[in-house]
């Protein structure tokens, strides 16, 4: 067995009763490392700049770190992520026994890999769209357990590659079809209080098969993680594709500010006009 494989044995093996223990000690290590605090603070400013000016950026910054050294703990225990609290699941399966299918529309937040087993349990199995090399047999350790979550319960995971007419045909069937917004695109929009370059994708293939967008977001209550389904949005009832996929945002944006820290690398997502964040230089989409 490679160090891989024996670092990914050793979380699996790990008492659940001490996840917090070990969140708190690689968080408490990774925010001692300069370039790990000056990513989290950059990661946090795209989001907060314009938005919430007055937050306490190295609070959030390091809540951030803290969530990272979560996500990549909890992957490990499935059992903690499959069967998540859902709201709105009526929203989900009426809107599909229309016949019509269904874009699931996400971005990724909070306990989002939980979401799709967690939706598939009661009824709600999508096919979630994912990166060619996500596939492969050689794909790092992590992004297989990271599928494998993603998967419990009846999903599925499609590449990329089917293209337009694969996901198309997969709408026509009548299927839930899980398409992400905040990857990299040529789509100008506003979000964050900035002009950013996101996918266009999702209502993009809403608007050309007809089939409802609904919205999930992850978020945290006095009750613990809940995923919530939002009621369907109708493309017909949108002035434009554009305007369907601002409806969308603006939805993702309110969870997002109010939780910010449960964002996963907002700067490798989206894609900003001129490169650069308050003098950080971020990729281009």
């Amino acid at each position: 067995m490679n160090v891989e494989g024996l670092a990914a044995g050793l979380r699996a093996a790990t008492p659940t009763a001490l996840l917090p223990l070990v969140v708190g000690l690689r968080t408490r290590l990774d925010w001692r490392r300069p370039a790990v605090r000056e990513d989290a603070r950059a990661q946090m400013r795209f989001l907060l700049e314009h938005t919430r000016p007055d937050a306490d950026l190295d609070a959030v910054a390091r809540a951030y770190v803290r969530y990272q050294a979560r996500r990549g703990e909890l992957r490990w225990h499935p059992e903690l992520l499959t069967s998540l609290r859902v709201e709105g699941i009526e929203h989900l399966l009426g809107a599909r026994d229309r016949g019509r299918g269904v874009v699931l529309n996400f971005v990724h937040h909070g306990y989002y890999d939980g979401a799709f087993p967690s939706i598939a349990r009661l009824g709600g199995r999508a096919h979630m769209v994912v990166h060619p090399y996500m596939l492969e047999p050689d794909a790092p350790l992590w992004l297989q357990q990271h599928l494998r979550v993603g998967t419990a319960h009846g999903g599925t995971a499609v590449s990329t590659a089917i293209g337009t007419d694969g996901l198309t045909d997969l709408l026509r069937r009548g299927e839930i079809v899980a398409i992400a917004s905040d990857v990299p695109g040529r789509t100008l929009l506003r979000f964050a209080g900035r002009e950013v370059r996101g996918s266009f994708g999702a209502a993009r293939l809403a608007a050309d098969t007809g089939a409802a967008v609904v919205v999930m977001t992850s978020e945290e209550d006095a009750d613990g993680p809940v995923i919530r389904l939002h009621e369907p949005l109708d493309p017909a009832g949108a002035d434009s594709p554009q305007d369907l996929l601002q409806r969308m945002l603006t939805i993702h944006e309110a969870v997002i500010l109010r939780w910010p820290e449960a964002t996963d690398l907002p700067l490798s997502r989206w894609g900003t006009l001129d490169g650069r964040v308050d003098g950080e230089t971020v990729a281009r989409a």
